[in-house]
C-alpha cells in the first residue's frame, strides 16, 4: 500500500515538476490594459525604473526606484513592443500585433467610411455629369 502510494506521490510530483519547466512565453499579456497602465505610470513617475539615492535625488549609482511596480509595468511594456515587431520565424504568431496601437487601426478604418468617400463621391458624380 505504502509503494502504491509513494509512486503516485511521485508521479504527481514529476508531473508538477515537468509543468514547471515550460518556458514561459515573455509575449503574453500584452493587451490594452497592460499599455493603459503602462502610461498612467509614466504619466506619474517619468521613468519608474530610474534609481534614486538617499537624498530622493536620480542619479547614474544604485539606489531605490521610484516605482518597483510601475518599473515592472514598464519592462512588461518594453518587450511587448520588441514582440509586436517580431515575425513569425521567432515564434511569435500568438502575439497581439496590435498591441499599444488599437485605436489607430480604428481611426485609419473610419477614414474608409461611405460618409467619409461622400464629398469625393459628390465630386467626381458633378465632374460626369449627374445631378447638375
Amino acid at each position: 500500500m505504502k509503494a502504491a502510494l509513494l509512486a503516485i506521490l511521485l508521479t504527481c510530483a514529476d508531473g508538477a515538476l515537468s509543468s514547471m519547466r515550460e518556458e514561459q512565453d515573455p509575449c503574453a499579456g500584452c493587451t490594452e490594459e497592460l499599455s493603459q497602465a503602462y502610461q498612467a505610470c509614466a504619466r506619474d513617475h517619468g521613468d519608474p525604473c530610474a534609481e534614486r539615492n538617499a537624498a530622493g535625488i536620480v542619479g547614474s549609482g544604485a539606489g531605490t526606484k521610484k516605482d518597483v511596480s510601475c518599473c515592472m509595468k514598464k519592462e512588461k511594456h518594453d518587450r511587448c513592443m520588441e514582440c509586436k515587431s517580431m515575425d513569425c520565424q521567432y515564434k511569435t504568431c500568438n502575439v497581439n500585433k496590435n498591441y499599444y496601437s488599437e485605436r489607430a487601426s480604428t481611426q485609419e478604418a473610419k477614414t474608409k467610411t461611405k460618409a467619409a468617400y461622400e464629398k469625393y463621391d459628390a465630386k467626381a458624380m458633378k465632374a460626369a455629369g449627374w445631378g447638375s
